[in-house]
């Protein structure tokens, strides 16, 4: 028992043109939802790993900081404390970031490192105090 209507279809609300439904046996979506681009970088992961804010309490106030300035603040408060890799990485650093062109005396706790400009090998040892002098 099939009902044909007696009247002409009427286009309203819910009742969209007949011309403009989905035709059967075909799709609404025929493409299907895009896959997740997902990169494997491992420069572009850790780069987005190291630019990621998070909430520190520092000095009792809570502060943003990006991942990466916190372990560069943890690596010169151990090489402040005596850790002699950790005061080699922040001389490196230095050298590389702060002063190309200027001499840097870099004072770990008793220990001072002298660098310039054409310091390649293991950094000269003398005596000072925590400090960085350019």
């Amino acid at each position: 028992m099939s009902r044909k209507p007696d009247k002409p279809y009427q286009v309203g609300y819910g009742k969209p043109p007949s011309a403009t439904r989905f035709k059967k046996g075909k799709s609404g979506n025929p493409s299907g939802r895009p896959k997740k681009f997902s990169t494997l970088d491992p420069g572009v992961i850790l780069d987005s790993i190291d630019n990621e804010e998070i909430v520190v309490i520092d000095e009792g106030k809570r502060k943003r900081m990006t991942k990466a300035e916190i372990h560069i603040r943890q690596l010169f408060s151990s090489a402040i404390k005596g850790d002699m890799k950790a005061a080699r990485q922040v001389v490196e650093m230095a050298a590389d970031y702060l002063a190309p062109d200027h001499h840097v005396v870099v004072r770990v706790g008793s220990l001072s490192l002298f660098m310039d400009q054409s310091w390649t090998s293991a950094p000269q040892l003398g005596c000072g105090s925590s400090t960085i002098i350019k």
